[in-house]
């Protein structure tokens, strides 16, 4: 064997090795959010709930009504149609209300609230958009399109959920993009990032228990898989009912 042929199949091997390990990590990081997403279900009947009547006048608010997001917003209309059925089975308990169809997307990574002055640690001052949205479209180029699966019901403490299964892609952006600053003084909404798309949110405590033995019969739900192209740069405006989302920027994915 030549000292090029030997320079050849060594490269071989470490690349055959190096997929090796990105499988392992892969597959760790898929059973580590399953995990976690079962770690959620199991408190289902104990959680404190949150419950969100108005989107504004409310202490996270704080007066403001212009928060500012990454999202992947929800268009498959095949998609809407499942996640609508749902809600409607579950709009009988009075606890819960449905969001709207307008309203469905997987949160990526929260900002701030828009502002003109800095007056609390979360607002976003306007001048600064550009560059925020400058620093994503660094930080997004890398990224390829991916698919996402939608499998299962579950409960947060404000709202019930579809489950997005993505093998830790959303995750990985997001983290990514803690490198704009706006982003990096935001605390976890959870104690360990998992994507997700809320259909209801709570307005009442009254039914719960009964939500609960429906969420469990419905628990398996299959609702499909979609390409994510896109991530997008959104103004949710809130109002009373429900938040508005207005796309600022689209961020293309190769």
């Amino acid at each position: 064997m030549s000292h090029s042929d030997g320079n050849s199949a060594n490269n071989t091997l470490r690349k055959e090795a190096r997929a090796q390990k990105d499988l392992r990590q892969k597959d760790y990081s898929i059973q580590c959010m399953n995990n976690r997403f079962t770690d959620v279900w199991e408190r289902r009947k104990n959680i404190q709930l949150n419950v969100t009547k108005y989107w504004v006048d409310n202490e996270w608010t704080k007066g403001r009504n212009q928060y500012l997001t990454f999202h992947v917003r929800i268009r498959d209309e095949e998609l809407i149609e499942k996640i609508v059925k749902i809600q409607s089975r579950l709009s009988a308990n009075a606890c819960v209300a449905p969001f709207p169809k307008d309203y469905f997307h997987i949160s990526v990574a929260g900002l701030g609230f828009l502002a003109k002055s800095e007056e609390y640690e979360d607002d976003v001052l306007i001048e600064n958009l550009q560059r925020i949205i400058y620093q994503a479209k660094e930080i997004l180029q890398p990224f390829s399109r991916f698919d996402v699966v939608f499998s299962k019901l579950n409960i947060f403490p404000d709202v019930v959920f579809m489950e997005v299964h993505d093998g830790g892609k959303i995750e990985e952006i997001f983290r990514r993009l803690q490198v704009i600053p706006e982003i990096r003084k935001r605390k976890f909404d959870y104690p360990s990032f998992l994507p997700h798309i809320s259909i209801m949110h709570f307005q009442k405590k009254e039914d719960f228990t009964r939500l609960v033995s429906g969420l469990e019969k419905l628990r398996d739900t299959e609702f499909g898989k979609m390409t994510v192209n896109s991530i997008e740069l959104v103004n949710a405006h809130l109002f009373k009912k429900h938040p508005k989302l207005k796309t600022i920027h689209t961020f293309e994915l190769r």
